[in-house]
């Protein structure tokens, strides 16, 4: 089932430039496998996120959301999966992340806030479809040796996931969306939420530095300048935000009235 905000052709291009947004094409570059071989495994990844965006895409249509459809999201995933090559007794491990996020956003409507959590462990689940992507990579292409270690990514992925939440803000008042920065606008407000998330995002870069100073990989330097420069755009484009977004219209967001019913 699709929803019908969904339209499949601008979805594609969303995960298209996703890919290139969370450097995937980096680590293609450094594979040896036949081209022809990368070509089929990108466009299976691809129809990964696609079956991962339609779960999620039910889940912010609806609040009284429907069992069936989740199982029928989930069933698709799984084949995606399988078509990948991971068997479908090992699916559990790989979607374990996916799994605990779905959770957090249905606890929505059983009225636990994500605001209970730290950026850091909030943002770390909200990243699960990326991670279990390049996970997929790392293995298809053993990219260990030359990348890094998968952990290696964890701060570039908790700041363009911070990113994705300022810079969808707008778009994410037309739905149910476990969008954290909007939630803490609609709870703590401005000034509170400037101050929680420009903590956070000077945390990452301190925690990026430490994690990767006496690192020796090929693609260290990459990371780190990266993650560096999406704090920077991150922070600019949150003080853009804040300053031009309207508290009249974050009130009258398809969430608010949900939370406030639910005493989120």
């Amino acid at each position: 089932m699709i929803e019908l905000h969904i339209d499949e052709k601008v979805l594609k291009q969303k995960i298209e430039a996703l890919m290139e947004y969370r450097l995937f094409p980096l680590l293609f570059d450094e594979s040896t496998l036949p081209k022809e071989e990368k070509r089929k495994f990108y466009d299976g990844l691809i129809d990964l996120q696609y079956a991962i965006y339609l779960l999620d895409a039910h889940l912010e249509a609806n609040w009284e959301v429907n069992d069936q459809v989740l199982q029928s999201h989930w069933s698709n995933i799984k084949d995606k999966l399988n078509q990948l090559g991971i068997k479908q007794e090992n699916a559990g491990a790989y979607l374990s992340h996916i799994k605990k996020y779905e959770k957090h956003e249905l606890e929505l409507r059983q009225g636990r806030s994500p605001l209970r959590f730290d950026l850091e462990y909030f943002y770390f689940y909200k990243s699960c479809d990326v991670k279990l992507l390049r996970r997929l990579i790392y293995e298809k292409m053993h990219l260990e040796k030359t990348c890094g270690a998968l952990a290696d990514w964890r701060y570039y992925d908790l700041i363009t996931e911070v990113n994705d939440d300022v810079e969808d803000l707008m778009e994410d008042l037309q739905f149910i969306n476990g969008n954290r920065f909007l939630i803490s606008l609609l709870k703590s407000g401005k000034e509170k939420t400037y101050e929680e998330y420009a903590a956070f995002m000077n945390q990452i870069i301190v925690k990026a530095e430490t994690k990767l100073d006496h690192s020796h990989f090929k693609l260290k330097n990459v990371i780190f300048e990266g993650t560096n420069q999406q704090v920077m755009e991150t922070l600019k484009l949150m003080i853009q935000t804040l300053e031009n977004v309207d508290e009249k219209l974050l009130d009258q967001s398809k969430l608010f009235s949900h939370l406030q019913e639910q005493k989120v």
